[in-house]
């Protein structure tokens, strides 16, 4: 198991802001994320479980769930509003999960704000079953030149007004890099600054790592 990550940082001023602009948040991500729930099987985990927006589309298809959130704002919201639920307070990076865990690992904008985003997906990797599926909801760098150049000017600022996220991280290539194997993603919205992608990856090496963009 790796060792702890020391690079979290709390953000409590966003985190209460998000709590509070959730609502809005889910009319533009709701069918996203009840698209993403129905593919929910087994023993389930959600990395960054925020403001707890998925765990209503997740919960009628989990056998189990755990939720994981390393923020102190947005863990003891997920304590009061889902008591039942087990919430593993610490940073992705250091998954308190034993090896080969959870049938389903979940994540919902939440790559671009890890402090380490290789090693969040190794510790992704570990946990899942070796038949296991990861399931991302997530923003990253644009395909359009101009757009991710646009993206890279204004990264600085809007990680420090965004809760440490980051703009231009390439999501879909970080996740094969760990291993990994894609069976589909898609562009959700193509728009200048949050591109939004949707995708499964396994870890079982039956499957053949093609990479290919999902017809929308």
């Amino acid at each position: 198991m790796s060792k702890p990550s020391n690079a979290f940082r709390a953000h409590p001023h966003f985190s209460r802001l998000y709590l509070r602009g959730g609502p809005v948040l889910n009319l533009f991500l709701g069918q996203a994320r009840e698209a993403q729930g129905r593919l929910v099987t087994g023993k389930t985990l959600i990395i960054g479980a925020g403001s707890g927006l998925d765990v209503p589309a997740v919960l009628p298809f989990a056998k189990t769930l755990t939720l994981l959130e390393p923020d102190p704002t947005f863990a003891s919201h997920l304590l009061r509003q889902y008591p039942q639920l087990p919430v593993l307070i610490t940073p992705a990076e250091f998954i308190t999960a034993a090896d080969n865990t959870f049938d389903t690992v979940l994540s919902s904008l939440v790559l671009c704000s890890v402090a380490d985003l290789s090693q969040t997906l190794k510790e992704i990797f570990r946990v899942l079953k070796p038949d296991g599926q990861f399931l991302f909801l997530e923003h990253g760098i644009h395909r359009n030149k101009l757009a991710a150049r646009m993206q890279a000017a204004l990264d600085p600022a809007w990680q420090r007004v965004g809760g440490g996220c980051h703009l231009t991280r390439p999501i879909v290539d970080a996740v094969a890099a760990q291993g990994l194997v894609i069976d589909q993603f898609q562009y959700i919205s193509t728009n200048w600054l949050v591109p939004l992608i949707t995708g499964r990856a396994t870890k079982s090496p039956i499957h053949r790592q093609t990479l290919r963009e999902t017809p929308r």
